[in-house]
């Protein structure tokens, strides 16, 4: 499946958690037909947001967070897809000068795409550049507010910098997005826990 099919195929699944009532089954909404795919992108997250915020349990939130992350890596781009996945095997390897010189790239053709912000923060941090990469997930934030794993990830850097209380403030953001979020819940509590010692 070509990468553009596989965004769509994302958008029309995500899309899809909402059922359609009998009446209106087999029916396109007009605005469906005209939307373009980023519109088509931005009503898709818009939902699974909403759901996301009203699942009630873990287990329910689960795939719609899931799916909100696979929306997230994907642009109608194969170009843009295909270097994403090269600087991410580069990255793995730990070759993170390779990694920030292909990511540099990508965030100029692609300046509004966070992941790829956020893949060069990652860069950044094995090069031992911490200030470098704060500065790319503050960006990755300005372009997406609502990415709960940019806000982890900075929140992680703040706090290593001792930073506490404006890691949990980012974190408590984050779960206001993604209140059934276990892990952001458990480091939310930690740094809870460590901002009051440190008040004592």
């Amino acid at each position: 499946m070509s990468p553009r099919l596989l965004l769509l195929s994302l958008m029309i699944a995500s899309l899809s958690f909402t059922a359609p009532s009998r009446a209106n089954e087999g029916k396109m909404a007009p605005d469906a037909v005209q939307a373009s795919p980023d519109e088509l992108r931005k009503k898709a997250l818009d939902d699974l947001f909403k759901r996301l915020r009203e699942a009630p349990d873990p287990d329910a939130a689960a795939p719609v967070r899931a799916a909100i992350e696979k929306l997230w890596a994907h642009t109608g781009s194969p170009t843009a897809n295909l270097l994403m996945a090269r600087a991410e095997s580069l990255l793995k390897a730990e070759m993170g000068a390779q990694a920030a010189s292909l990511l540099d790239r990508i965030v100029q053709i692609y300046p509004d795409w966070s992941l790829a912000w956020r893949r060069r923060a990652q860069s950044a941090l094995i090069q031992g550049d911490g200030e470098g990469a704060m500065l790319d997930l503050d960006h990755a934030l300005t372009i997406d507010p609502r990415n709960f794993l940019v806000m982890s990830d900075l929140a992680t850097l703040m706090s290593a910098e001792g930073r506490n209380e404006p890691a949990l403030h980012i974190l408590r953001r984050a779960l206001d997005f993604d209140p059934q979020n276990e892990d952001l819940r458990k480091a939310a509590d930690q740094l809870q826990r460590q901002v009051e010692g440190q008040r004592i």
